[in-house]
């Protein structure tokens, strides 16, 4: 399953990389999670990308929307 999250969710703030020290910037990103046999691909994700390492850092309330969305998925179709 692909989805898209809104552009409203969007990081507008750089910060500091926790692993480098590197600059984190806001871009869009693409990420595949697994939960019970079952992948789920999310585009457009908002993080915070370092420009050193690349780490990726999620808001919490992206993180708890992209949760919610597959537990609903993986418990509609059990």
């Amino acid at each position: 399953m692909v989805f898209s999250l809104p552009f409203s969710l969007m990081i507008n703030k750089e910060d500091y990389c926790e692993f480098c020290d590197g600059i984190a910037k806001p871009t869009l990103v693409t990420r595949t999670f697994e939960r019970h046999g079952q992948k789920f691909e999310y585009k457009n994700i908002p993080a915070l990308v370092c420009n050193k390492c690349g780490e990726a850092y999620l808001d919490g309330e992206t993180v708890i929307k992209i949760e919610r969305e597959i537990a609903e998925e993986v418990f509609a179709t059990a």
